[in-house]
Formats: C-alpha cells, structure tokens, sequence
C-alpha cells in the first residue's frame, strides 16, 4: 500500500512545508492517501474503459441545452441544502463523484478511500487560498456554482468580502442563501462570462478567480479576459484543465487530451495568456500542472497571473 506524504503534495504544489498551516496539515494527517497501483490487467481494462468512453461519449461542452442542464443541477443542490437543514455537505457539485480509480502522476491508481479525489482537491484549495489569496479584501469567483469554494474561503478568511456570479440564477440564489445562513459577506448575482457585464465592477484590493468554469465556455473565453483586464483585480487565479500542460508523448495523458477535446472543454486559454505577457499586458506569476485528477482528465492546474 502507498501513502501520499506531505512531501508528495509540496511536489505537486510546488511548494514547500512551511507553507503549509497547522489547520491545512491536520487535513492531510486525519485525510486517508493509500493507494495501489493497477496491475497489468486492470491497467489494460481501464485504458480500454476509457477510450470507450471516448468514442462514445455524447456531452458537448458550451451547447445551449447545457444553460438548463447547469440549472436543474444546481436547483438539486439547493434543494438538499434546504431539506439537509442547511447541511454544507450538500454544496458539493455532482460531478465530484466517489471513484475507484482516480489519475496521479500520468498513471492510474486505485484509492482506498472513494473521496480521495475530494479530499486531495480540498487539501489543495485550502493551501491555495491561503498562500495566493490572502492580501486581498475582496475575493470575485465567476461560475461559482453552489458556493462551495466561498464557504472554505469564508472559514479561513471570514473578515473579507466575497463575491460568486454565475449564469444561472439557482446558482445566484443557492449562494445567496448559503451567505445568509453562515452570516458571513458571500453574495452573488447573475454574470455571463461570455458576454460581460462591464457595469459589474471589480472593487480596489480585489482577487479575481474561477475554479473548472472556464473549461465549459468551449473556448470562448476571450470576452472575459478583455473585461477582466479593463477591470484590473489585483491577482488573477485559474484552477482549469490544460492542454497545453499534458504531455502527449505519455498514453495517460494523451487519452486526457483526447477527452478535453471530444467533449468540446476550453482550450488555449494558458496559450492566451502567455501572448498577452509576450505584449506586455499581463504578468504571470505562475503555472502548475498538479499531476492529479479524476479518471478522464485533470482539472486541476494552476495559473496565477495580474493585468499590467
């Protein structure tokens, strides 16, 4: 059995431990990390799932049935806040699903505990957070879905303001009712990163980021660049998949790549970025690949950048 050490995740992070706060280490201490590797034949069963999965998988991204889709999911989740007695548990997305076998380090493992997944993401927002967002008054998440990342940020921060938007209004309305019940500044209101809104203003001493959002505007991201450089929040952060950060030459990755593209997920944005930087238009601060993710794909690589 393998255990995933605090050294494993200051690779992954890129850091090192004495970033890490005694809260944010008992979480990886009390956290369950085993995990085995995949023996041949399981290994040949689970490529051959995947490339399956592939062919014949039939969700596009960025389509107009998915605006309803994204709001019937985040209607349910309202609903379970609501008949859970306003149980935060029930903030978490769907999609994040307990799974047998999960993505490390271009290789597939098996975890011993089914909300590995959940558990590593939630040890990697909560160092996040604390190393990247911390000078910051205000903090804006566009596609900010059921709130779950304003909660956490909320907790280790409750003295700042936090703003969600989202083109759906259960999503506006389930964080709405989450910053009344916590009583803590976590509002949101209706924005469409597609076509924004440029009287929606970003305030002085502001953070701007979006967690696996801009992966569904199938690559039509440009519009919310433009306004976030008009904008100019102080530090911006993407925690988005990222072609341009697989390696193709390794089969687990290029099954990765093959996913991102058969389901239509943003790409080019990283790409984009670096052109502005190249113009001398935005700064960046950093890029990291965390080399962990779910069984199709990782959606979980870093960008840290700031408009000049």
């Amino acid at each position: 059995m393998n255990h995933i050490q605090i050294d494993e995740f200051c690779k992954s992070f890129d850091t090192e431990v004495k970033t890490f706060s005694k809260k944010c280490l008992t979480r990886i201490e009390e956290g369950n990390f085993d995990f085995e590797y995949l023996n041949e034949k399981e290994r040949d069963q689970t490529i051959l799932d995947v490339l399956k999965k592939i062919e014949h998988d039939n969700q596009i991204i960025g389509t107009p049935d998915r605006q309803e889709i994204w709001m019937k999911g985040w209607a349910e989740n309202f609903d379970m806040y609501i008949n859970s007695s306003y149980d935060l548990s029930a903030l978490v997305p769907k999609f994040i699903k307990d799974r047998k076998i999960i993505r490390f380090n271009s290789d597939y493992i098996k975890p011993s505990n089914p909300r590995f997944e959940y558990d590593y993401m939630t040890v990697f927002r909560h160092w996040l957070f604390e190393q990247y967002f911390s000078k910051f008054d205000n903090i804006y998440e566009f596609g900010c879905g059921t709130g779950l990342n304003l909660v956490l940020l909320s907790e280790i921060f409750p003295e700042k303001s936090y703003f969600g938007s989202d083109f759906v209004p259960s999503s506006v309305d389930l964080v709405n009712k989450v910053g009344e019940k916590l009583n803590r500044c976590i509002s949101a209101q209706l924005f469409n990163m597609v076509v924004p809104d440029y009287n929606f203003k970003i305030k002085r001493n502001s953070l701007v980021f979006t967690f696996g959002a801009i992966e569904q505007l199938a690559s039509n991201f440009h519009n919310l660049i433009n306004y976030i450089l008009y904008q100019k929040p102080d530090r911006c952060v993407h925690i988005e998949p990222t072609i341009e950060l697989y390696d193709e030459n390794n089969l687990i990755d290029y099954l990765a790549i093959k996913f991102h593209e058969k389901r239509g997920y943003t790409t080019g944005l990283l790409t984009h970025l670096r052109e502005l930087e190249r113009d001398g238009k935005v700064e960046i601060e950093k890029v990291k690949r965390l080399g962990f993710g779910s069984l199709f794909m990782e959606g979980y690589m870093y960008y840290i950048w700031k408009p000049l």
